[in-house]
């Protein structure tokens, strides 16, 4: 059996922030899909901020 490329985690997030989420992807402005696309995209610029991505 083939080993999965990646492991999936659940976050669960306040439904005012999720709202919030949703306003950026509806205005269409920031690229953005769907709440996964914008939380993978966020995580990563925060792990880039703190110095653990380069």
């Amino acid at each position: 059996m083939a080993e999965r490329k990646y492991k999936y985690h659940t976050v669960n997030l306040p439904e005012s922030l999720a709202k919030k989420i949703e306003e950026v992807i509806e205005s269409g402005n920031h690229g953005y899909t769907s709440i996964p696309d914008f939380v993978k995209s966020a995580v990563r610029r925060y792990l880039r901020d703190l110095g653990y991505l380069v």
